[in-house]
C-alpha cells in the first residue's frame, strides 16, 4: 500500500469547510426542529463566511438547547471527530469544542448547551434565549445577541469591532424598554451595576468606543465571580478551561499534553507505513511528533551488542528508505528455540529490558515534558517472546514504563501480510500476528487499543485514531471517555 494512495484516499474522504457548514446549516433549518429543538448561530452576521476562508484555528459558535445539542453532538461525532474542550457543569458554561480534520487542516465548532454564560456569570437563560431567520439558518436575536456580541467578547478580554458592536447596537435599540431593564438586571448580578452601566452607554451611543479599561473590569468581575465560595469547586473543576494555556498551547491555541501512540504487529504487518502516515497526519495539522524505535534491533545501551554477538543475531543498517512498506524494520528476533544457551537468552532478556528503559528516559519522557506526541514503532510487548518467552524481565519492564495512551495494531489477512515479507515462514508470522490479535483484547493501553486496517481496502484507516489522539491531546485523562 503506497503512502500517496493512502494520502490520496484520506483526503478525498477529509470533509471541507464548506461541507462542515452545509452539515450544520441543515441541523439548524431541518434537524433540529424536527424533534422540537432549537439551535441557532453565534457571533456577527458574517462569523460563518468568515469561518470559511480561514484555515486557522478559530471557532465556529452555535448555540442550542438540550434536545438541539444532543443534535449536534451525534453529528459531530460522527464525522469522525476530537473533542478539545469540553465543560459540562451546570454551574459553569456548558460547551463542547469539536476539532475536525479538514484537507486544510483543524477546523473547529464550539457547540453552547443551554444557558449563555461566561464562567459561572449568567448572561441569558436558555429559555429566554430568542432566534430569527437568517440566510443561513437561525441566529441569535434581542438581549441574547448582545450579550453574545458585546459582554461576552469583554469578559474574555477582547474588545467587539466595529461592526460587531454597531450589529449589537441595532439589536438594543429593536428591544423594548422592559425587556432591556430586565436584561440590565440580570447582568448586574454578576457583574455589577456599574460595569453594566457602562456597556449600556456604549449600547446607546454610538460615538463611544470600547477601551481595554472596561474589559479589564469585564475580566476582574469574572475572577472574582469564579473564586466565590459557591463557584470554587467548579471553577477548580474546571481550571484546564480557566487557565491560560501559556507555554502548553498547541495548534488550536488550547492547553495541550503529550501522548503517546505505539504501534505492534509481526512483520509486513504495515507498522512503518500506519505510522508515517499518522505522523505526517498529525504534523499537518500542527502537532510536533517524535518517532522513536522500539524494536530490539538497534538498542544502543552498552552490553547489548555484546549480547548480540553472543547469541548470534544480526545487527542490521538501517535504512533510509521510508518510502515502500516498512522497509527500515528489521526482521522479528529470533523466537527462544532457534537461540542457544538459555542462561544467555535469559541475560540478553534482562539487557534488552533494561535497554527499553533507557529508551524511554531517552526519547519519550523530554518528548512527554516538551508536550509531544510520541508515534512509536513497537513497544515493551515484543519481550513477551523474544529471546526468553515468559521472561519476568518482559513483566516487570511493563510493570515499571507508563501504559501508552494508544496500542495500534495495522492487520490485515495473513496472506497479504505474508506477501510483503515472505522471507518469514507463514505459519511463525500467522502465529505471532494472532498473538498481537490476542494483546489488543487485553487492552494494555489507558485509553484505547485498537486495530488498524492496513490491507488497502479502507478508504481512510486513520481518521478516527488521528481524532482519538488529537482529543488525548486537549483533554484530561477523565474526560477522555468515549
Amino acid at each position: 500500500m503506497e503512502d500517496t494512495t493512502v494520502e490520496q484516499a484520506a483526503t478525498a474522504l477529509r470533509p471541507s469547510r464548506q461541507d462542515l457548514a452545509d452539515l450544520l446549516i441543515q441541523a439548524l433549518t431541518e434537524l433540529i426542529p424536527a424533534v422540537g429543538g432549537r439551535a441557532g448561530w453565534q457571533g456577527a452576521n458574517d462569523a460563518l463566511a468568515t469561518w470559511l476562508g480561514q484555515d486557522g484555528p478559530a471557532d465556529l459558535d452555535v448555540w442550542a438547547d438540550e434536545v438541539g445539542a444532543d443534535v449536534l453532538d451525534a453529528l459531530l461525532t460522527l464525522l469522525p471527530s476530537a473533542r478539545v474542550q469540553q465543560s459540562d457543569d451546570p454551574r459553569r458554561l456548558r460547551h463542547t469544542s469539536y476539532a475536525v480534520e479538514t484537507p486544510a487542516g483543524l477546523a473547529v465548532i464550539d457547540v453552547t448547551r443551554g444557558d449563555l454564560m461566561v464562567g459561572p456569570v449568567l448572561l441569558m437563560a436558555a429559555r429566554d434565549v430568542q432566534l430569527e431567520p437568517g440566510p443561513d439558518g437561525p441566529r441569535l436575536t434581542g438581549a441574547a445577541a448582545v450579550a453574545d456580541l458585546v459582554l461576552r467578547k469583554l469578559l474574555r478580554g477582547g474588545l467587539p469591532p466595529t461592526p460587531r458592536l454597531d450589529q449589537a447596537r441595532d439589536q438594543w435599540a429593536r428591544l423594548s424598554a422592559w425587556d432591556r431593564s430586565n436584561a440590565a438586571a440580570l447582568w448586574q448580578q454578576g457583574l455589577g451595576a456599574a460595569w453594566v452601566a457602562q456597556v449600556e452607554l456604549l449600547l446607546v451611543d454610538r460615538t463611544r468606543q470600547p477601551s481595554q479599561r472596561l474589559a479589564k473590569a469585564a475580566r476582574r468581575q469574572l475572577l472574582e465571580s469564579s473564586l466565590r465560595p459557591r463557584n470554587l469547586r467548579s471553577t477548580w473543576q474546571q481550571r484546564h478551561v480557566v487557565l491560560p494555556a501559556g507555554h502548553r498551547a498547541g495548534p488550536l491555541g488550547l492547553r495541550t499534553r503529550g501522548v503517546v501512540v505505539v504501534l505492534v504487529g509481526t512483520d509486513g504487518s504495515g507498522k512503518s507505513t500506519v505510522a508515517h502516515n499518522l505522523s505526517d497526519r498529525l504534523v499537518r495539522v500542527g502537532f510536533e511528533v517524535v518517532s522513536p524505535y522500539f524494536g530490539m534491533a538497534r538498542g544502543n545501551l552498552p552490553g547489548v551488542n555484546l549480547a548480540r554477538k553472543m547469541l548470534g543475531v544480526a545487527i542490521e543498517a538501517q535504512s533510509s528508505d521510508t518510502s515502500a512498506e516498512e522497509p527500515s524494520e528489521p526482521s522479528t528476533p529470533p523466537r527462544a528455540q532457534e537461540l542457544g544457551n538459555p542462561r544467555i537468552r535469559q541475560l540478553a532478556a534482562w539487557y534488552y529490558a533494561a535497554e527499553y528503559i533507557y529508551k524511554w528516559l531517552a526519547n519519550v519522557a523530554p518528548a512527554l515534558a516538551r508536550h509531544q506526541i510520541v508515534v512509536a514503532d513497537r513497544y515493551v510487548y515484543d519481550l513477551r517472546e523474544s529471546p526468553w518467552p515468559g521472561s519476568p524481565a518482559a513483566r516487570l519492564v511493563e510493570a515499571l514504563l507508563p501504559r501508552p495512551d494508544f496500542l495500534v495494531l495495522p492487520d490485515a489477512a495473513d496472506d497479504v501480510i505474508h506477501a510483503r515479507k515472505p522471507e518469514r515462514p507463514a505459519i511463525e508470522q500467522a502465529a505471532q500476528q494472532q498473538r498481537f490479535r490476542q494483546l489488543v483484547s487485553e487492552q494494555p493501553a489507558r485509553l484505547g487499543s485498537m486495530i488498524v486496517d492496513s490491507s488497502g481496502d479502507t478508504p481512510d484507516p486513520l481518521a478516527d485514531l488521528l481524532a482519538r489522539v488529537v482529543q488525548a491531546a486537549h483533554l484530561p485523562p477523565e474526560l477522555d471517555r468515549p
